[in-house]
């Protein structure tokens, strides 16, 4: 009888701990917006990209602590493929606004949009790691 609630027990903490994860990242994304509405598009988009990338950390540190063995080097060879199309990504984004500084105004408009991307980039990763089944 123990066994059948230490498995609800189980699965209600890790679902609770999903939807905080999920409420994290829903406050992140009402903050930035609002956020957008100042002047300074740019640090709000930086301060987002950060905020994610914690989230994208922590998110993971959880699950490499709580995922099956099995399932744990499954997790760590996605993480690492996904890790490199990251990194191609940001260096064309990062080589697209090189190019674009050259060509349009002073001030930090093709900053922002990268960076905006390069955090949508990474609110995909975290989002799907918490619809992961652990």
């Amino acid at each position: 009888m123990r066994l059948p609630i230490l498995i609800l027990a189980v699965f209600l903490c890790g679902n609770a701990y999903s939807q905080s994860r999920q409420a994290a990242l829903d406050t992140l994304e009402n903050r930035y917006q609002r956020c957008l509405s100042t002047s300074n598009s740019y640090g709000c988009a930086l301060v987002y990209y950060k905020q994610l990338d914690s989230l994208l950390h922590s998110t993971l540190q959880r699950l490499y602590s709580q995922i099956e063995p099995n399932r744990l080097h499954t997790l760590q060879i996605e993480q690492g493929a996904w890790e490199e199309k990251k990194d191609a990504y940001f260096r064309k984004i990062d080589e697209r606004v090189e190019k674009m500084h050259k060509s349009t105004m002073d001030g930090l408009d093709d900053d922002m949009i990268s960076t905006d991307n390069k955090a949508a980039y990474v609110k995909e990763r975290v989002t799907a790691l918490l619809d992961l089944d652990i």
